[in-house]
């Protein structure tokens, strides 16, 4: 990634990265988990049922039902680039089946078949108390792991698969939640004062809440900034200004974080300080589009995306331990973000939304936040979209539940 991220507002751990577990740079499957990688996310111990657990949902082997032309398995041959080559895919087939998940932002399962409905149960009813005090002295962990096993009931709500594992995901995540007060105290593991934005430059934008960002579907808050070039003046008029008005600049900038809204002890909703993912922005150029573009959307948004990564928060005391993993543009995973399992880089993922080119914005630069649609307008409080969160996840617990 290019995106230097020392003037955005979020400060991030120093230190060398873990081993993540996939695919390096060298492989046609970069990225993706390695097969028999050793997965410890929770417990020091490997077949600990905390990471059992973990495993069982995070990993999946399956069909993609559609394939990315981006793969290097799929090479683009037009020369130059043609312009929706993010958008080109064909259907999955059986030898494109893959390991997908791990450690990460996307949970690719859909549900489980018969024998690893019946391993899970075991699994989850092999958690003794004395396991959830012990992870519980770890707020941070203790809210990862239930952020999982939530994230897999909504999931099997949502796709309508394996009732009878959702009473007991929802029981386990709560055998692990905190009280308010210690989840409103954690402490963010990315934050730092010496890398804080610096005042006027950085603005916090509210927005309508689409799919992507709705805590309902991801158990996650979502906060955007935006930073002008010419300045928070220049900045308020693009956001003031309609959409086919703006025009957006050289150098513009966005930051996007999403953190964990946690379920406390008392079964409410908790927007934490936890950050889980973050997306940084800039339009770096308006060069033409081509291969040479060295930019994210090869005609000139470049991105930068980190993802916490479980296990190096369980080991962050050790020495040179990063929490944070860097994501390759090149790297791929199994993206639900529009309904269908596709198997495909992030260059491309990220692409789909944020491009210049046969976009009918072009003039937005690939920021989509500044639609007219999308209702910008600048945060009052900075608690807006935390507690529009909990709202969201509040109205899905009443569903969870009710399964």
């Amino acid at each position: 990634m290019r995106l230097l991220l020392l003037a955005l507002p979020v400060a991030f751990a120093a230190g060398l990265a873990s081993d993540s577990g996939r695919e390096g740079p060298a492989s046609l499957d970069r990225g993706l988990p390695r097969e028999g990688a050793d997965w410890r996310p929770y417990h020091r111990e490997r077949d600990h049922p905390l990471n059992l657990v973990a495993r069982r949902i995070l990993l999946v082997e399956t069909v993609p039902a559609k394939v990315g032309a981006d793969l290097p398995r799929e090479p683009l041959t037009s020369d130059p680039l043609p312009a929706d080559w993010m958008l080109r895919w064909r259907d999955g087939a059986p030898p494109d089946r893959r390991l997908f998940g791990g450690d990460g932002r996307q949970l690719p399962r859909e549900g489980f078949d018969e024998d690893e409905s019946r391993a899970l149960r075991n699994e989850l009813a092999a958690i003794t108390d004395e396991d959830a005090s012990e992870l519980k002295t770890d707020a941070i962990l203790a809210v990862l792991f239930q952020h999982d096993l939530l994230r897999m009931a909504v999931r099997l709500v949502d796709s309508e698969r394996n009732p009878e594992l959702i009473s007991l995901l929802m029981e386990a995540s709560q055998r692990v939640a905190l009280p308010r007060e210690l989840l409103v105290a954690l402490e963010p593991l990315s934050y730092g004062d010496a890398l804080a934005p610096r005042e006027g430059e950085w603005k916090e934008v509210l927005r309508r809440s689409t799919r992507l960002f709705d805590a309902s579907r991801t158990l996650l808050w979502s906060r955007a900034y935006l930073s002008h070039p010419d300045g928070a003046e220049s900045l308020l008029r693009s956001i003031e200004s309609s959409g086919d008005d703006v025009e957006v600049p050289v150098g513009m900038r966005a930051l996007l974080e999403q953190g964990i809204v946690a379920i406390d002890s008392d079964g409410e909703p908790c927007a934490t300080s936890l950050v889980v993912d973050v997306r940084a922005q800039v339009l770096a150029n308006r060069d033409p589009r081509g291969a040479d573009n060295a930019t994210t959307s090869r005609d000139g948004v470049d991105f930068s995306i980190l993802h916490l990564e479980r296990e190096s928060v369980r080991r962050r005391d050790d020495a040179g331990v990063r929490v944070f993993r860097d994501v390759d543009d090149e790297d791929q995973d199994l993206f639900r973000d529009y309904g269908t399992l596709k198997h495909t880089t992030y260059r491309a993922q990220c692409a789909l939304c944020h491009r210049i080119t046969r976009h009918p914005e072009p003039q937005l630069g690939g920021f989509p936040i500044l639609r007219p649609s999308a209702r910008p307008r600048f945060a009052e409080t900075g608690a807006e979209r935390m507690r529009l969160a909990e709202d969201q996840v509040r109205e899905k617990l009443v569903e969870l539940r009710r399964d």
